[in-house]
């Protein structure tokens, strides 16, 4: 009877741990914010130049629970004191690890929090009306802290740093000779975990 027992009780444990090795491992991420330039921002007094419109669209993909992938694409838009605007848009890669899994924070709010950390680089464009486009590359990293709302959706908050090289513009537009430049970007939005499974990489803890 008890190797009966033990036999139903062994038989369980390997279906639950091989059903929750069923999870979604590809995300949609969406949300708008805030990029803040640090640096390179104007020949002048430059403490007034701010992206009024931030906005960034991704797709993860995660190879287990812990790593994975990000491929990004965002639009910002500065706008110095005098009304002159410039846009900028980025493409980036980065690889992405769940660190709210290696610390447990969702195991030990089941599942209800998380933190992301991403890191990468990319290609951007910096371009304005009266000066033309400007072709930079793109060092980044960043957090990402999430709630979860539902099985399948989350809200997060994510901070990024952004370093950009050969950047011959100051964020206002006008033509700089630095070749640098730094940022912040602030974003706020939603993961939706793409797929059938009741579980995903953010959870599978």
């Amino acid at each position: 009877m008890k190797k009966m027992f033990f036999a139903l009780l062994l038989i369980a444990t390997v279906s639950q741990a091989q059903y929750r090795l069923r999870y979604d491992k590809l995300f949609m991420e969406a949300g708008i914010g805030l990029a803040v330039p640090l640096s390179n921002v104007s020949a002048q007094d430059g403490s007034g130049t701010i992206s009024i419109t931030h906005g960034q669209g991704s797709l993860r993909y995660m190879f287990s629970e812990n790593v994975g992938v990000l491929g990004s694409l965002s639009f910002d838009q500065f706008e110095s004191k005098v009304k002159e605007k410039t846009d900028q848009r980025i493409a980036s890669l980065e690889l992405c690890y769940n660190l709210g899994n290696v610390i447990d924070i969702s195991r030990n709010s089941g599942g209800q929090f998380g933190l992301l950390v991403h890191a990468g680089a990319g290609v951007g464009q910096l371009s304005s009306k009266f000066s033309g486009s400007d072709y930079v590359g793109v060092l980044m990293f960043g957090a990402k802290p999430f709630v979860a709302i539902n099985e399948k959706v989350s809200f997060f908050t994510d901070l990024t740093y952004k370093a950009t090289v050969e950047q011959n513009k100051y964020f206002d537009g006008n033509v700089s000779p630095q070749g640098t430049g730094s940022q912040l970007g602030i974003t706020f939005g939603f993961i939706v975990a793409l797929g059938q499974n009741r579980f995903h990489a953010d959870s599978a803890y």
